[in-house]
């Protein structure tokens, strides 16, 4: 059998679908002569910073006015020039962070004082304490707050060097009964291919409880077609802050240069996160896809110092070392160190309504070098879990089930549903896969995965509620949960039809593919074996098949343009063919989109989930959210339900129960948190 095809290899090759009926369906044909390339973009940013002053310099300057000798990414004034962050929050307790960043470090050991209050002008104070941090944890700083009450927002700042960080909001979990939790998801961060003004319209968000970030929360280097943007307008490809890491150090830098743009600043300074990692973050080789005057030397970081990393410079809270999935509690207001930095699955309880799972299924990859334990699935099938955290997995989700917890959310790297070359007959492929999502490689344990939702584990009891968000493909997918690419199957999906909602730039009209009818009847549920829904919103700027598919015709290897049309209305049509090619070979997908980016929102209530998609041209700052496609899951079934029968664990478009496209709003609000420093990315 040939070998899977890689997944980029695949998107720059799409284009020749275009040339295909699939367009025809989608009323894009007759294409003709060869796009020229346009001009190269303008690079967005901020504008160089002054030149410094002549002055002595003083221990802490303006921003601005540091000395040219300290070169390092930065946005608010130092000593706490990263801004501060807060995450994985329990019912009783929640992680806050900062790092102390001096020109020359002041001391061995730097002591750091926290407040938290429930007002944001820090009055009263209702928690406080001090930890001391070094060099040895990159001068971070992670305080586990305990003692808090549930569902509650709280505010929270720093003090260290006679200076005071800003003010960052934050929310702990409910631990009973709410009638609403609202969650954005993002994933796939490249900071040089995008504006991140998504990162902006979620800072402005009052109403969320959590940010879910499914990983490639950084990236190791820029991609060949997307230089949107750089540090100081940099083009250098051999500058540090342009091309990938070559030790812990320059790792521990480029968090930094995420961290100095001021829009994910914000986000981090209003919401509470939830982070999983994906191949970018704990990348220990080096490469670049532009060339570098570094190419062909060799990075030292190891795998243990790319999750130590991670650790030190996310608001995450890190599980036990024994596997077991349970949190590390600090009660003491210490560092929280995880006892295993390579470990990462966790789990965040949100009362009755939601649970949360972080899951891994990166590092268990072969190229990181380590043995899982397969013996969970039959002989020689290869596992992307290991058994101790599919134990967890299937346990934790069983257990929310017997809980009467409504919606389990996993937190997952990449696209878990099918979305690739179908079969014929399960287990037989017909033809090469397309290696869209690594679950291609293993498919016997989502097969194992979803038949233990479906009812096959100790307990016999079926997981129902089962949302899946995830990232790494770079395009708007929705889709049932389903363990199999099989044509031949009880599963019936709805017809398919061209999106008549339009994208965040003037050539992304019609954007996408999705299913217009369920497939289901008041007597029949056709779609039975799903057992579950999954919502992946794109990427925060990491290019998508348009990216990819217009390099193909710049490489003059696939379809020309359209007489008259632009080189991205080319690679727009040609996208087309490539999402209708998914959509019509997968029945489990309902819904894609590959050329917008932006993130999600998730809205859950008792009685259902929705999920919007909202887009920002990735190119323009400040760019307006466009609410790009809205989708829906029920939590009960009701065959006759007008105008269409409505079962649970499937993913449908809004308009075919009737309903219409519009933002979901929070049941409630809290006052953001200000932002009174001078912001300059520098």
């Amino acid at each position: 059998m040939p070998p899977p095809l890689d997944r980029r290899d695949f998107l720059k090759a799409a284009g020749l679908i275009a040339a295909t009926p699939l367009l025809d369906a989608c009323g894009d044909s007759g294409l003709a002569e060869a796009p020229t390339l346009p001009p190269p973009l303008p690079v967005p940013g901020p504008a160089p910073a002054p030149s410094p002053a002549p002055m002595v310099d003083p221990v802490f300057p303006a921003p601005g006015q540091e000395p040219p000798s300290f070169d390092f990414p930065l946005v608010l004034a130092l000593p706490f020039a990263h801004g501060v962050a807060s995450g994985d929050p329990l019912s009783d307790r929640v992680i806050v962070w900062t790092r102390i960043t001096e020109i020359t470090p002041s001391a061995q050991s730097i002591p750091v004082a926290w407040q938290v209050s429930t007002s944001p002008t820090m009055t009263p104070v209702v928690k406080a304490g001090s930890q001391s941090t070094s060099a040895a944890r990159d001068w971070t700083v992670k305080v586990d707050v305990t003692g808090l009450m549930p569902a509650t927002t709280y505010y929270y700042r720093f003090t260290a060097l006679g200076q005071q960080s800003i003010t960052g909001r934050t929310r702990t979990a409910p631990a009973a009964t709410v009638d609403n939790i609202r969650f954005a998801v993002v994933a796939c961060s490249s900071y040089w291919s995008s504006t991140w003004s998504g990162y902006d319209h979620i800072a402005d968000r009052n109403d969320l409880d959590l940010v879910l970030h499914c990983g490639d929360y950084i990236y190791d280097f820029i991609d060949e077609d997307e230089f949107v943007r750089s540090r100081k307008n940099s083009r250098d490809l051999g500058f540090v802050d342009n091309r990938d890491w070559l030790d812990i150090a320059e790792l521990r830098r480029r968090y930094a240069l995420f961290r100095s743009d001021a829009a994910l600043m914000r986000a981090h300074q209003q919401h509470p996160w939830f982070i999983v990692w994906d191949n970018h973050d704990i990348d220990t080789g080096y490469g670049n896809e532009l060339p570098t005057p570094q190419d062909g030397m060799q990075s030292t970081t190891t795998l243990a110092q790319t999750t130590q990393v991670f650790w030190e410079w996310t608001p995450s809270r890190p599980p036990l070392a024994d596997g077991s999935g349970r949190f590390l509690l600090v009660d003491d207001g210490s560092y929280p160190t995880p006892p295993d930095s390579q470990l990462l699955y966790r789990r965040l309880p949100y009362g009755p309504l939601a649970e949360f799972f972080g899951v891994d299924t990166q590092i268990g990859l072969p190229g990181y070098g380590l043995t899982l334990d397969a013996s969970h699935l039959p002989a020689n099938t290869p596992s992307l879990y290991g058994r101790p955290q599919f134990e967890w997995f299937t346990g934790s989700m069983v257990a929310a089930e017997q809980a009467g917890v409504r919606w389990k959310i996993v937190n997952n790297q990449t696209w878990f549903a099918p979305a690739d070359t179908p079969d014929v007959i399960a287990g037989f492929p017909s033809v090469p896969k397309l290696n869209i999502s690594r679950w291609s490689s293993y498919s016997g344990e989502r097969t194992a995965l979803c038949q233990a939702l479906r009812g096959s584990n100790p307990a016999s009891l079926r997981v129902r509620g089962a949302v899946f968000v995830s990232g790494d493909s770079h395009g708007n997918f929705g889709s049932d949960v389903i363990e199999t690419t099989q044509l031949l199957s009880s599963y019936v999906p709805g017809a398919v039809a061209r999106s008549t909602r339009n994208g965040s730039t003037a050539t992304n009209t019609g954007a996408g593919s999705v299913r217009v009818t369920t497939g289901n009847t008041p007597v029949v549920n056709n779609r039975a074996l799903s057992v579950g829904v999954e919502f992946a919103p794109s990427s925060l700027g990491r290019g998508g098949a348009d990216e990819l598919v217009s390099r193909a015709m710049i490489d003059g290897s696939t379809t020309p343009a359209m007489p008259g049309t632009s080189s991205q209305e080319a690679s727009v049509m040609a996208t087309r063919g490539v999402e209708a090619a998914v959509i019509n070979g997968n029945k489990n997908v309902q819904f894609i989109e590959w050329v917008d980016h932006g993130y999600g929102i998730v809205d859950l209530k008792p009685e259902r989930a929705i999920f919007e998609y909202w887009w920002q041209d990735k190119l323009t700052v400040d760019s307006p959210d466009v609410l790009g496609m809205q989708m829906v899951s029920f939590a009960a079934d009701n065959p006759t339900a007008v105008p269409m029968p409505r079962y649970r664990d499937q993913l449908d478009y809004v308009l075919t129960h009737g309903m219409t496209v519009a933002a979901t709003t929070g049941t409630r609000m809290s006052e953001p948190a200000p932002l009174t420093e001078m912001v300059l990315p520098r």
